[in-house]
């Protein structure tokens, strides 16, 4: 199983809007009609990437994503889509599109929209992308997330979504999504993690334990959409 993560950063806010409105009235049912099955959709609520329209699809293997992407690209009711949302706007809403295909670590746990927590409702999700050196190994690093991180985000009511490894794309990089109750929750867990005295000392083993340094981080927070099912 592999996951396909894709940013799509759009002209202005009035794009985004036309844009997200595209994929929940006709996309996601030409997906529905030949296979493709989104994991969720999430506009940027804050952060640098706005206006940003992020989701992430599910595939069996690469060779599935290769056959149905090219059937859903020829759709002629896709390709009537397209059309209709950029005569509305005067030019194609989308700006820059960025993709990754990801695998998912072995500890990665990524629900369906169907048996989400209650609680998350209407909840606010942070993905994080931390880059490596080109030379990483990220092997311990992913084990150190596991063993050391997770059990302090549980302890702090933090919902761990999902992590991938970049397969293909811009690597080494490991991403992660968390979801929050709301804005202020992330805050407060966040204080809660770092005021921690695990994660201080975790802090301090982390380098001893051979786990490879970051060299940058890219974080989004985020808000599901009606019809992706995580809203």
């Amino acid at each position: 199983m592999f996951y396909e993560l894709r940013h799509y950063d759009c002209h202005s806010s009035l794009a985004l809007k036309r844009l997200t409105s595209r994929f929940g009235d006709h996309t996601t049912k030409i997906w529905a009609r030949i296979g493709i099955e989104p994991v969720g959709f999430w506009p940027v609520l804050v952060g640098a990437h706005q206006p940003r329209l992020t989701y992430i699809l599910a595939w069996e293997d690469l060779a599935q994503r290769e056959a149905l992407w090219a059937q859903f690209v020829a759709d002629p009711a896709w390709k009537t889509a397209v059309a209709a949302s950029r005569a509305e706007i005067g030019g194609d809403p989308v700006r820059t599109i960025t993709s990754s295909i990801l695998s998912p670590l072995s500890f990665s746990h990524l629900p369906r929209q169907d048996n989400q927590p209650a609680r998350l409702a209407r909840g606010v999700f942070e993905l994080r992308t931390y880059k490596f050196d080109a030379n990483a190994k990220l092997g311990k690093t992913a084990d150190w997330f596991r063993d050391h991180c997770l059990p302090l985000f549980e302890a702090h009511g933090v919902f761990a979504m999902g992590f991938w490894t970049t397969y293909i794309g811009a690597s080494p990089e490991l991403t992660y999504m968390l979801v929050f109750e709301s804005l202020a929750h992330r805050e407060q867990a966040w204080a809660a993690v770092y005021t921690d005295p695990r994660w201080l000392q975790i802090q301090q083993e982390l380098y001893t334990e051979g786990v490879s340094p970051i060299f940058g981080m890219d974080t989004a927070l985020m808000r599901g959409t009606d019809f992706s099912g995580w809203s």
